[in-house]
């Protein structure tokens, strides 16, 4: 260790925290304030989208209850729409209808994932990697 330096901390830099005038401030509160207002609208108008496009029929068997709850929360974008997993029909938006229909999809391929490993008297192979689960 012949190059090393010792550290000498006995000379710490003094960093000057400068503090905004109560003209800045405003400005800066004006601004948030100003960009709160523009996101509030694009959600609004976000809603709005939602609430005109096509609705299509939807049910939620009670099946499905344990995977995903007595009510299934769909959000899209910020926007919640809750279905009641009680194999009623309900009309909603093509958007989120598609998202509930890919969930119990997944939910399906799971289901039938699992079917196929527990049956163990089928499941042996002849050859390694030869069984597809």
């Amino acid at each position: 260790m012949a190059n090393s330096k010792p550290i000498d901390n006995t000379e710490a830099e003094v960093t000057e925290v400068k503090t905004d005038t109560p003209a800045e401030v405003k400005v800066a509160e004006a601004k948030a304030q100003a960009a709160i207002v523009r996101k509030e609208q694009e959600r609004k108008n976000l809603a709005t989208f939602y609430l005109n496009e096509k609705k299509v029929p939807v049910t939620v068997s009670p099946f499905y209850a344990p995977y995903l709850g007595r009510v299934v929360p769909v959000l899209v974008n910020g926007i919640r729409v809750d279905i009641p997993a009680d194999g009623r029909t309900y009309q909603i938006n093509e958007t989120h209808a598609g998202e509930i229909i890919a969930k119990i999809r997944r939910i399906d391929e799971l289901i039938a994932r699992q079917k196929r490993a527990s049956n163990v008297s089928d499941n042996f192979e002849s050859n390694i990697g030869e069984l597809q689960i």
